[in-house]
């Protein structure tokens, strides 16, 4: 996991695209990620796609990656992820017990 982490991060400085162009990237890569939700769970009107459950997991993959390549983008103190995750984790978990 690390490995790949250092790769994303090592890709992002790389990229050429602005912060705003990323978010607008991911905002697309969510739409992709529910395209695929609709036509996997055969919802009416998307059936025609015929993707399936590997095609979701990509475009989740999709999402995190240019996520993850946009944080990178504003820090690329690993310490600096861990926390901001560390924090929303526990928000989470709070909400969930």
């Amino acid at each position: 996991m690390e490995e790949i982490l250092r790769e994303i991060k090592e890709l992002s400085i790389k990229e050429k695209k602005t912060l705003e162009q990323m978010v607008l990237k991911l905002t697309e890569e969510v739409g992709e990620t529910s395209q695929a939700m609709l036509s996997y769970r055969q919802a009416n009107g998307s059936e025609y796609k015929q993707l399936g459950l590997s095609d979701v997991k990509e475009e989740c993959v999709d999402v995190m990656i240019v996520a993850l390549a946009l944080f990178y983008k504003l820090s690329v103190d690993e310490c600096d992820l861990l926390d901001h995750l560390r924090v929303k984790v526990d928000k989470w978990n709070s909400v969930m017990t």
